[in-house]
């Protein structure tokens, strides 16, 4: 079954979270603007609490769904797994993250930090780390809180940030936004249409989940992903987040890996701000120019990268 990821939702997801998480800076890029021609914002979720977007929805969900307060189990590459466990600290719910085995100490540590029991999987890729939690979901013990199909952490993530952009900028005309399973497009899809506007998810090409699955016109629940610095993209996607992707998401387009590694220097240099793999892909495919649009936002959707790759990054620059 295909939820509804109303207005209603989204508006009821903004009371829950504005009291737990930060409304992030909306600054005007003088950089981007020069480069595109267009005019170009960038929303700052990178500054976000957790160092990602995906605060908002683990508040949102926790909040609109008070049953799930008995105990909470979710599979992640590091985000989605912070924000779900920060707020479990927040409301005193027990909370268990299943993790890749290669997933960044950073984000592990942060996730150990917030009082999260984290579980390492025995595989490397998202997909088969998720199958892997379903499948012990009994012994877990804790209800399933999906990392992109489900209602609440939708109309959070991406829905409560689509909110903030046009209470600011209300004639934007295009949102870009790194795109793993959907799930924060979708969210920002349902209020940009609100606004006659249009959301291009972006994909990493080492793991085009969502683009590969519009291309062939099914859902691609696993797909086999390159190595990446975008693991919060790598995977596949759901059913759900599919259909609802081809409702509230107007395009798909992929940003090359090796456009990424040059990404994450130049936002450090150009705008003096530290942002991860996956939230390089909306500005690496806006200079590629596969973006148009007069007036557009684009999400920095995290700030998470292990230390150690961003020295590496800044060094091959």
């Amino acid at each position: 079954m295909i939820p509804d990821i109303s207005m209603d939702l989204i508006l009821r997801a903004k009371e829950v979270v504005s009291g737990h998480v930060r409304r992030t800076p909306l600054f005007f890029s003088e950089w981007l603007s020069k480069e595109t021609g267009a005019e170009v914002y960038l929303k700052c979720e990178n500054l976000q609490r957790t160092g990602s977007f995906k605060v908002r929805g683990g508040f949102a969900h926790l909040g609109l769904y008070p049953e799930s307060k008995k105990g909470v189990v979710a599979a992640s590459a590091g985000n989605h797994g912070q924000g779900l466990a920060i707020a479990s600290k927040t409301f005193d719910v027990p909370c268990t993250i299943v993790v890749p085995k290669g997933v960044p100490k950073v984000k592990e540590e942060a996730m150990r930090s917030f009082g999260a029991r984290v579980i390492l999987s025995p595989f490397d890729g998202y997909d088969d780390t998720e199958l892997w939690t379903r499948e012990q979901i009994d012994e877990l013990g804790g209800t399933w809180v999906s990392a992109f199909d489900d209602p609440g952490v939708i109309a959070g993530n991406g829905g409560t940030t689509g909110l903030e952009i046009f209470e600011e900028i209300p004639d934007i005309d295009t949102i870009v936004v790194s795109c793993g399973g959907g799930g924060c497009s979708i969210g920002l899809g349902v209020v940009a249409h609100q606004q006659n506007a249009r959301v291009i998810g972006v994909n990493s090409d080492s793991s085009p989940g969502m683009w590969l699955s519009r291309k062939e016109g099914k859902a691609h629940l696993k797909i086999d992903s390159k190595p990446t610095i975008a693991e919060g993209l790598e995977g596949g996607v759901s059913e759900v987040s599919y259909r609802l992707g081809l409702e509230y998401i107007d395009d798909v387009v992929l940003a090359k890996e090796a456009d990424l590694r040059k990404t994450v220097p130049a936002i450090a240099r150009k705008e003096k701000m530290v942002v991860e793999g996956s939230a390089a892909a909306g500005v690496a495919a806006l200079l590629d120019g596969q973006i148009s649009g007069k007036k557009i936002v684009v999400v920095l959707t995290g700030s998470n990268i292990d230390p150690a790759r961003f020295s590496t990054l800044l060094q091959e620059s």
